[in-house]
């Protein structure tokens, strides 16, 4: 009550040349029903993760890949391993529920109140004039938010070895008696030894092919054999090196920021090379976005709040946005930064619109243009 008394007072000590009052939406008398609401801008940071995730799938032959490629060169477990390449930072704008005003006619004002333009989602871009002029129209980056997470997966599989090509020369008795001898089973290393048969005859095939041993009328005939040799060759070797598939794919954090964060560092996300991005309640190392406000506004005096909550006679508020270096941690390592205009961490001004024709740029709620 007491502040409804206030704001009523105030209303009646204005000027009868007063034109209009603009005070803090909330502030507003529940009477006052001729008016329109505006909103300031404020910036949304949007951070891309580029990701790289690298599968990895042991070969069924795998233990023998030593003994019988001669290699230690393979893949010994099934895992997943993941990579940030790059973050891509960039911002919107959407409308500051912290930062919406309304603005109503004076009673007793015997002057109309100027025309005022505000976007579609309410913030203020004009008064005095009769539409936005053309020229000072920005491009429209009002926020769509998607986090472009999808993986077209390829399902991985090895070549197999049947049965049917495995010679077991070595025979078992038969444990009924009788003497009979039947085939002892076939082994895995069987199997290993013919995939390593394989190898073999694929590649002496090869050599004997681009050595010219093999007539063959066309270049092209070469040329496509040699490709499915070495395709059939490498099916054979990954039974016992493995195979590797990388996918690339986009994660996307959305960060708004509040007036107080100015020089705040936030946890957004975890990250793990072995299990990749997650939420911040999950493991791995924290990802941080880190704000340090630029001394662009040192000397620029700074609104009260209760100047801010105080009602103005023919007056707009309007914002001065501020510049801020924004960097990316993954645990203590900056991962990427950037200089931006950080709407919110700006200041709240006001400045007359009596007889004025003003222009607000729709990005930060900054004054671009004053005539008389």
């Amino acid at each position: 009550m007491k502040k409804l008394f206030l704001f009523l007072s105030l209303l009646a000590s204005l000027s009868l040349e007063a034109q209009f009052v603009t005070t803090f939406a909330k502030n507003a008398s529940e009477s006052q029903s001729e008016g329109m609401m505006y909103y300031l801008p404020r910036n949304v940071i949007r951070l891309e993760f580029t990701i790289e995730e690298t599968d990895s799938f042991i070969g069924p032959y795998a233990e023998f890949a030593s003994q019988l490629l001669g290699t230690n060169d393979y893949i010994k477990e099934s895992k997943s391993e993941y990579v940030v390449k790059n973050i891509d930072i960039q911002t919107f704008t959407e409308t500051d529920p912290s930062a919406v005003y309304y603005i109503f006619q004076d009673e007793k004002s015997k002057e109309p109140m100027p025309n005022i333009i505000v976007s579609d989602n309410g913030v203020i871009l004009a008064v005095g004039y009769d539409s936005f002029p053309q020229k000072y129209h920005v491009c429209n980056n009002t926020l769509i938010k998607n986090n472009l997470e999808t993986i077209e997966r390829v399902e991985v599989s090895f070549i197999e070895i049947p049965d049917s090509e495995v010679e077991i020369d070595d025979e078992e008795d038969d444990d009924e008696g009788g003497g009979n001898k039947k085939p002892r089973p076939i082994t895995k290393e069987d199997k290993a030894k013919v995939a390593l048969d394989k190898i073999t005859n694929i590649r002496n095939a090869y050599f004997d092919l681009i050595s010219g041993n093999q007539e063959i009328a066309s270049g092209e005939i070469i040329k496509c054999m040699v490709e499915q040799m070495k395709n059939l060759e490498n099916e054979y070797v990954s039974l016992f090196k493995g195979k590797t598939q990388r996918y690339t794919y986009k994660k996307v954090v959305y960060v708004t920021p509040e007036s107080n964060q100015t020089n705040a560092s936030l946890s957004i996300a975890k990250f793990s090379k072995n299990e990749g991005f997650g939420d911040a309640s999950g493991k791995g190392e924290t990802v941080k976005i880190q704000f340090e406000r630029q001394n662009s506004l040192e000397n620029i005096d700074r609104m009260s709040e209760e100047a801010m909550n105080t009602a103005q006679v023919s007056k707009l508020f309007y914002r001065v946005p501020a510049s801020s270096q924004v960097k990316v941690l993954i645990g203590s390592n900056v991962i990427a930064e950037s200089t931006l205009l950080v709407n919110q961490f700006g200041y709240i001004k006001v400045i007359s619109a009596k007889n004025n024709k003003i222009l607000f740029n729709p990005k930060t709620g900054q004054i671009i243009s004053m005539l008389k």
